[in-house]
């Protein structure tokens, strides 16, 4: 059998395209609807779902009762909750920098990386005073600027998630200018054209980021170590999936830039691709392009709220047992041989779906000026061996009753991780015309809430002194 480990922070997500949640920020609508998508994949393509029950109290029954499809596991009930304090310590270790007005720490540098935008803090003035600001390296009103605002917007959205879950993280960052001076108390800008460049510290926005981020972090080693556990394949928020695939090739020596050789490796590709990604063998995967299926539903629904139930329906046309059959066979390939034999059984299952997934695409796209939109699951096989590397999770407690689907699972085996290209999902969403509208059609957005208002730094002046602003 195959498992999907779905978060909260995506169910919740969900929720606000559906309307049954307000949305703070117009600008997160559109990582909404990716996570409105991976719900849906999850649905057609996994033999079951399972989420971690520690969702706010109160909601708690509401919760559950809006995913009657989901198995909701107690992590008390099931020794998870002892992840949590691992997840934590490991959060706090890294160590938040701002050099020059970018991220210098590898973790937020990778991730910033990985999600294929830029971000910088520049002096700006007000009431004659500089304080450090948090921008998008983009030209302003662009595509690119677009894509930041989302970005941000759903980093943001980590701080909410942190607050209603009764958790506090720090946004204590160090920063450093482009000399190498740090910048405590008292300190000026250098060769400011306002002034005596008299700063007045950080805006409020940059403390914020730097605390979603924290949490972030966190929530993504808590389900990357729940899903060894498990056994279960991780779809997360958008965001949080993007650092998980930073911190499993960190944790497990797969190399600096594993990551982002990946996602670009899958993002020019055929689809069809199966390929060895760390060369002791440690770590394999496949890759599978499909429809925007959440568009396809939206048409035929007309509305949002209807697609999670019409997804349930469609999982059992034939072209969807078909394919969750090919991907069990394929992870149990990976669960029962090593990395080499696997990995010859799943080339030629990839080939089968690789023909499925054409049938597929002609079936459920939806078509657009620019063609038929599609994303991509990249499952990445990461095997015993690898995941060691992992912070250690206790043995299992004979005591403990073991959900039904772990009774059966061989001890030792490796788990899979979905790995994600959110500016491409991103663009897909954008170019879905009538299909985006109906999808965004339900959200209500919080007049009332307060929400980060992106700003924008043009690429020609990021080095650039004016009456207005400083580089940092």
């Amino acid at each position: 059998m195959t498992y999907a480990l779905i978060d909260n922070s995506t169910l919740t997500a969900v929720q606000r395209v559906t309307g049954q949640i307000l949305t703070k920020s117009r600008d997160s609508v559109d990582t909404d609807i990716v996570a409105l998508e991976n719900l849906v994949q999850a649905i057609l393509f996994y033999d079951n779902i399972v989420a971690i029950d520690d969702y706010i109290p109160k909601y708690r029954d509401e919760r559950i009762a809006s995913y009657p499809f989901i198995t909701f596991l107690n992590g008390k009930d099931y020794g998870i909750d002892a992840f949590e304090n691992k997840a934590a310590e490991k959060a706090a270790e890294i160590k938040p920098e701002i050099r020059g007005g970018e991220f210098a720490n590898e973790d937020f540098k990778e991730l910033i990386s990985l999600l294929q935008t830029h971000m910088v803090c520049t002096w700006d003035i007000s009431s004659s005073v500089y304080y450090l600001t948090l921008k998008g390296l983009v030209a302003p009103n662009s595509p690119e600027f677009d894509k930041y605002g989302n970005i941000a917007a759903a980093i943001f959205g980590e701080l909410n998630d942190a607050t209603e879950t009764g958790s506090r993280t720090s946004g204590q960052v160090s920063l450093i200018d482009r000399y190498g001076n740090p910048i405590t108390d008292g300190y000026k800008v250098p060769g400011a054209r306002w002034g005596d460049g008299t700063t007045g510290g950080s805006t409020g926005a940059i403390g914020a980021f730097v605390a979603a981020l924290v949490w972030l972090a966190n929530r993504s080693i808590f389900y990357s170590i729940t899903a060894k556990y498990l056994h279960a394949d991780t779809f997360l928020y958008p965001i949080r999936q993007a650092y998980q695939q930073h911190y499993i090739s960190s944790a497990c020596g797969y190399g600096q830039d594993h990551s982002k050789r990946l996602v670009e490796h899958f993002s020019t590709s055929l689809g069809g691709d199966l390929i060895e990604i760390n060369n002791a063998g440690l770590a394999t995967s496949t890759a599978i392009d499909l429809p925007i299926f959440s568009a396809w539903l939206a048409r035929e629904t007309g509305d949002a709220a209807a697609i999670v139930n019409t997804a349930i329906q469609i999982r059992e046309e034939p072209e969807f047992s078909e394919a969750r059959e090919q991907l069990r066979a394929i992870r149990n390939s990976f669960d029962s041989d090593d990395i080499a034999q696997a990995n010859k059984t799943a080339a030629k299952i990839i080939s089968d779906i690789g023909k499925s997934s054409v049938a597929i695409r002609t079936k459920y796209g939806v078509q657009t000026p620019q063609g038929i939109p599609i994303t991509r699951l990249v499952q990445v096989y990461n095997s015993y061996a690898a995941t060691s590397s992992l912070p250690t999770i206790p043995e299992w407690d004979l005591k403990i009753p073991l959900p039904g689907f772990l009774r059966d699972m061989r001890k030792h085996a490796g788990f899979n991780a979905v790995y994600r290209n959110i500016s491409n999902d991103l663009s897909s969403v954008w170019a879905l015309g009538e299909a985006r509208d109906i999808l965004g059609a339900r959200v209500v957005i919080d007049e009332n809430a307060r929400a980060y208002n992106p700003k924008s730094e043009s690429p020609e002046y990021r080095n650039a002194h004016s009456s207005f602003k400083s580089p940092m």
